[in-house]
């Protein structure tokens, strides 16, 4: 996906000549090598975007367009000098309308400011920001046919102050060039780039050479490697613990087998090599199909996900997502499991060897107790009776199977609630280091389109295009630096604890009373407002008496410090508790004091909350003029949208714009450059589900596995109790005291080994994500629910196999 979006190259130079691309050609170091020619910028006349007023022609070397992410729309790809393709953001964000077909004669120079030659990567400078300028040389005139459009390319830095325009190579023009490289050695790129071309701007592609595992990004291996071991040990754990029970009761049960066969010739090594030989064979079934499962589980995983891991980019074309099996994975399985059969399959059958026949037929060595060791209190008789007296000593003298089915519980316990913890950490995580704005298109309304057309009109009949479920506008003072001056004894002390870590030891100095933090002020419109109010139970008439209009303070800070996410509340006191000062200019010394409201985490929908380290107060768009001095018709008031398809709603507004003859140039699809974002956090919640799921099915396997053959090994002992009068009712009393122990012992060592898995996850999420240590209590309490209904139900299935067993018979049965 990064090599669909950015291309594949590892390290690309710009600015250079023909003839370094012409040496880098004949290097050895050097895989392969595609260039663009800088044939020049030429003036797009009608653009609407005063910031990017040019149409930048570049000329695709050899394998240009099958390495970089030109992706056509409509039309064809050029086929010689005199034919070119244009972005199709020319229109939307341009506002310039072209046709298949259109001639296109140009004035082509080069951007010169102050003596130097500028290119994409230098921002338009513009004359109203002051400063310096910058004004286009011509050098040349050509004459383009348009045969086709294609989606707005990654290689264009945004800030780039040309559309980019892209026609072949003739041999002629400029001798600028900007090549990307791959080296044979991708680990070489950096020092290559800085050996070969100190002098020149250049750029490594990161992203690729991160997911290629070549750049080491502590942080992200730190996590990645973390959490990955922590689930591969739990699954390994409960495989082999599942696989180990099975040869474990397998092997018990054909404990007389065993002294039949010693007692008429069979060495321990042939009864050892007759056990090793079944699990051997067991594997040569067992071990392909789990491969084949496996693979296919996961392929269906993919195919059904396919839709989300392509939006990961904002345009997805030429990604195509298939399934790969790693070899290297395959291997390991098959080795693992494979060792894990014999060795489940060796321990239990080496113990079962050293038995004598005699005690193997007499099937007297399961069980040797000792008077003291089967005593049960008098506190168990008196609360579950003779029946829970019975099963009490039964758990006593006959430990090693008890045990069996206690461990497989306790690992079943660890596995679900671990891997509930897992997903509960990673969807924090995901959630809070990808916020979501919650609108899918903006617009927005400048103050000269109210000569052309009404905006409460306009916002009305676009909130109402089918598809829009949701709207709201408002507007926020992003371009204004504000600052708040906040009484320190308001503050969170985690906060300025971390604060005077990060930034400084008197960053926050809490001796000086107060503390200066910058603010973002945020109108929404007065139906939103109220509303907003209305959810959160926030009484708009608080703190009426005062004259200053009532802000909801937006109490959330996230901060990206050395590689990890800080998420903090600033204050720790309540609305009518916090005093804050709005400065305006920070070298201000009295400040107009804020009439707070409210406190909260939350935002209606238009407000974005809080970037970096700053504070958001929300208004109501009629408290503009009272707030900030300003007029409702002088600002410009982005209306926000929530939409059911935002492409086809995006085309509505688009066309319903036209129609009213109104700028397109200020509609954004804000959704689909935060598809990836999104499609992130619905991924990890797929995938975590998923394992939650296989965890959950691995758990209950081992769980049924060890109950239902250890009831079916004790028909005899049922049947010895049936014989002396034990009526169905003591026996359900008997086995619903077994149940209870089962499940307490399971828990009582499962839930603390889960919560130090859990603090093991955590230690490996806060490499990249500062977050609060926390369990997720509802996990635990369906695990304790789960238990029991898995057991009893375990145990009343059991039952009902040998409930119309013949006592006679059973006691004759001798499982062979």
């Amino acid at each position: 996906m990064v090599i669909a979006q950015d291309g594949d190259w590892h390290g690309a130079v710009f600015d250079v000549s023909r003839e370094q691309i012409n040496d880098l050609l004949e290097d050895k170091e050097v895989k392969s090598l595609i260039w663009l020619q800088k044939v020049g910028y030429a003036w797009l006349k009608g653009s609407q975007n005063e910031y990017k007023p040019y149409l930048f022609v570049g000329a695709m070397g050899k394998g240009f367009k099958e390495s970089m992410p030109v992706y056509l729309i409509e039309g064809r790809m050029p086929e010689n000098g005199s034919e070119i393709i244009l972005p199709k953001h020319v229109e939307t964000n341009g506002g310039v309308k072209f046709e298949i077909g259109d001639t296109l004669s140009l004035s082509i120079g080069d951007r010169i400011s102050d003596g130097f030659k500028l290119n994409q990567n230098n921002a338009y400078l513009h004359e109203k920001d002051g400063g310096e300028t910058e004004e286009l040389i011509i050098r040349e005139q050509r004459t383009f046919n348009v045969v086709g459009f294609y989606e707005r390319p990654g290689f264009e830095p945004y800030i780039a102050p040309g559309y980019t325009a892209l026609t072949v190579e003739n041999g002629s023009g400029a001798d600028d060039y900007d090549a990307y490289i791959k080296l044979e050695k991708m680990g070489n790129i950096t020092g290559f780039m800085d050996e070969k071309f100190q002098e020149h701007a250049r750029r490594i592609n990161d992203d690729l050479l991160e997911f290629s595992g070549v750049i080491d990004n502590g942080s992200f291996r730190a996590v990645l490697y973390g959490l990955a071991g922590i689930l591969i040990a739990l699954i390994m754990f409960g495989s082999i613990l599942l696989i180990y029970n099975a040869f474990s009761i397998s092997v018990s049960e054909r404990t007389k087998q065993f002294g039949l066969l010693a007692s008429i010739g069979a060495t321990r090594r042939q009864m050892l090599k007759s056990v090793l030989f079944e699990a051997c064979f067991l594997s040569l079934i067992g071990i392909p199909f789990g491969l084949l499962a496996g693979v296919l589980g996961i392929g269906i995983t993919l195919k059904l996900t396919e839709d989300l891991f392509v939006s990961f980019l904002n345009v997805g074309y030429g990604v195509v997502l298939d399934l790969d099996v790693s070899l290297a994975a395959v291997v390991v399985a098959v080795v693992v499991g494979f060792v894990t059969v014999l060795i489940s399959a060796y321990l239990p059958a080496r113990r079962a060897l050293k038995i004598s026949p005699i005690d193997a037929i007499r099937q007297t060595n399961d069980i040797k107790i000792k008077a003291k060791k089967v005593k049960t209190s008098k506190l168990t008789y008196k609360l579950f009776g003779f029946e829970g007296m019975i099963a009490s000593k039964n758990f006593k003298r006959n430990r090693k199977k008890y045990r069996t089915t206690v461990v497989s519980l306790f690992m079943s316990v660890v596995l679900f609630i671990s891997a509930s913890s897992f997903c509960a950490y990673l969807t924090e995580a995901s959630n809070s280091v990808i916020s979501d704005s919650g609108y899918d298109i903006i617009y927005t309304f400048t103050p000269d389109m109210r000569e052309k057309y009404s905006f409460d009109k306009l916002y009305e009949e676009l909130a109402k295009v089918n598809g829009v479920i949701d709207s709201s506008y408002g507007y926020t003072n992003y371009g204004v630096i504000e600052y708040a001056r906040i009484s320190t004894e308001s503050l969170n002390r985690e906060y300025v604890d971390f604060c005077n870590k990060i930034f400084g030891e008197n960053h926050i100095d809490m001796d000086l009373g107060h503390y200066d933090i910058p603010i973002v002020i945020s109108f929404i419109d007065d139906a939103t407002y109220e509303e907003y109010l209305k959810q959160n139970s926030i009484v708009s008439e608080k703190n009426s008496n005062s004259d200053i209009p009532g802000a909801v303070l937006v109490d959330f800070v996230k901060i990206y410090v050395e590689d990890k996410f800080y998420t903090f509340n600033v204050f720790d006191k309540k609305a009518e508790d916090i005093v804050i000062e709005k400065l305006g200019d920070r070298e201000a010394v009295d400040g107009q004091k804020l009439n707070i409201i409210a406190v909260t985490d939350n935002t209606p929908l238009g407000v974005y909350g809080n970037s970096s380290n700053r504070l958001t107060l929300i208004y109501p768009f009629s408290a503009i003029s009272e707030v900030s001095g300003e007029e409702n018709s002088d600002v410009d008031v982005v209306m926000y949208f929530k939409t059911k398809d935002h492409r086809v709603v995006f085309d509505r507004l688009y066309r319903a714009l036209e129609d009213k003859k109104l700028s397109t140039v200020n509609l954004f699809d804000y959704a689909e450059s935060k598809e990836a974002s999104r499609a992130v956090v619905t991924v990890v919640n797929v995938f975590s589900y998923g394992f939650i799921i296989l965890i959950s099915l691995i758990a209950l396997a081992n769980v049924f596995n060890t109950i239902s053959t250890n009831i079916s090994l004790r028909r005899r002992e049922f049947a010895m109790l049936k014989s002396i009068g034990m009526t169905q009712k003591g026996f359900n009393k008997m086995m619903n005291y077994e149940c209870l122990l089962y499940g307490i012992k399971g828990l009582m060592y499962g839930i603390p080994v889960s919560i130090g898995v859990t603090y093991l996850i955590y230690r490996s999420i806060i490499e990249g994500w500062e977050a609060k240590f926390f369990i997720p209590w509802y996990s635990i309490v369906i695990t304790v629910g789960s238990v029991f209904i898995v057991v009893f139900s375990t145990m009343l299935y059991s039952m009902s196999k040998i409930k119309k067993d013949n006592p006679i018979d059973a006691l004759r049965n001798e499982n062979l």
